[in-house]
């Protein structure tokens, strides 16, 4: 899920050029998105990250940040969605992508480049990155899990194996660009999604109520 930035996670535009402080922004987060955003997260199964013109990605991160802090996400729920930085901090550095002009990224691959769709393409590879990392990760886990079976007891190596949840690598949808679905408030992003067989949904800054109804029409 790739959302647009600013005139829709926020119902302000920033320009990318915001003097205010990071607390002055905070009453901008519209609800709906902040619901939107931890529901994604909690269900372990659906990716998201942010898709934006604006160059100020400290300020785009600090937004993802507060939302996770006080969308009614439990602290041990938190941790588990590996959401936390250093000192018990909430970090969503980990686990959503942002994508902006801040030429922190490049996208080189093959595909459209109108638009937001290179800051989706770039968001996928990272995420991709990601999951075989993590794939990496639970194979070793496996194989030091099945090598210790070897030396104990015949009744604890009847034990079962880990158990395999909801988000491991065995249960990932590939991420392609019909399962993908940007929400953006300008016309023309959402054009060249559509154009390039990526589901899009235009988000209208004044009717904020429209946009779960909208989503549903695409179950």
């Amino acid at each position: 899920m790739a959302l647009d930035f600013d005139q829709t996670i926020l119902d302000i535009h920033t320009g990318g050029a915001w003097k205010g402080s990071l607390e002055e922004l905070f009453p901008h987060i519209r609800p709906v998105y902040a619901k939107l955003i931890t529901a994604a997260l909690a269900t372990h199964e659906i990716e998201v990250a942010v898709v934006t013109f604006s160059c100020q990605i400290h300020i785009v991160r600090g937004i993802l940040d507060r939302i996770i802090l006080t969308g009614g996400i439990e602290r041990n729920s938190i941790k588990g969605l590996g959401l936390v930085g250093l000192d018990g901090v909430v970090d969503t550095s980990t686990k959503i992508p942002i994508r902006g002009s801040d030429r922190s990224w490049k996208y080189d691959g093959s595909g459209s480049t109108d638009g937001k769709q290179p800051h989706m393409a770039s968001a996928v590879e990272e995420l991709e990155s990601r999951r075989a990392g993590e794939q990496q990760q639970q194979r070793s886990s496996t194989n030091n899990y099945n090598n210790s079976t070897k030396t104990t007891s015949s009744s604890s190596a009847l034990s079962p194996s880990p158990s395999i949840s909801s988000s491991s690598p065995s249960s990932w949808v590939p991420i392609t660009r019909s399962t993908t679905l940007l929400l953006d408030d300008d016309h023309r992003n959402i054009q060249h999604a559509i154009n390039n067989g990526v589901r899009a949904i235009w988000f209208n800054p004044k009717r904020p109520d429209k946009l779960l109804p909208e989503m549903m029409k695409l179950v």
